[in-house]
């Protein structure tokens, strides 16, 4: 026996809505074992009995219309004056402005950004000069105390460095 895969969307949430349709469970016990929620079948049920298997073909959330889009020619003036005079976002508002287009000077900075006019400023990485401070032999020395292991009749012995510091020929 062979199991078939749904091929499209379509046929998916028309395969888990069958047997609501058909009355041979009821939606509480679909949710148990689908892997959607109960909100998404009976919605997909609600699109089949409208509008049969078409209401079952996801639609898209894009709004189709935006009302206060800013026409295309307006879009259209402000590249070709921006082409024409390389005159900043501020400027082309307020040039607009003497032509009668009422147009907001951010509005005309996402056009030009959009359109890829826009100047690409780059930040100046700082380099840092460490100064290195000059040292003579002998001049800075580390010394690292350190506990002998153990205790000599209940006292605690530090390693003794002074045979150490005379193979380096120095003095403390």
């Amino acid at each position: 026996m062979s199991i078939k895969m749904s091929q499209t969307i379509q046929e998916e949430r028309l395969k888990w809505i069958k047997p609501i349709l058909d009355k041979e469970i009821n939606i509480k016990n679909l949710v148990k074992v689908s892997p959607y929620s109960e909100r998404s079948i009976k919605r997909w049920l609600s699109g089949y009995r409208k509008q049969g298997a078409e209401g079952l073909i996801p639609k898209s959330t894009e709004p189709k219309t935006q009302p206060k889009e800013t026409p295309l020619w307006v879009k259209e003036r402000v590249i070709e004056l921006r082409k024409e005079t390389k005159l900043c976002s501020k400027k082309l508002h307020w040039k607009l402005k003497k032509e009668g287009i009422i147009i907001h000077e951010r509005t005309v900075g996402k056009i030009l950004k959009k359109e890829g006019l826009v100047k690409k400023y780059r930040l100046k990485k700082i380099k840092y000069k460490y100064i290195k401070a000059e040292r003579l032999p002998g001049e800075l020395v580390e010394i690292d105390v350190k506990y002998v292991p153990g205790r000599v009749k209940n006292k605690r012995y530090y390693q003794n460095i002074q045979p150490l510091i005379q193979l380096l020929g120095g003095d403390i």
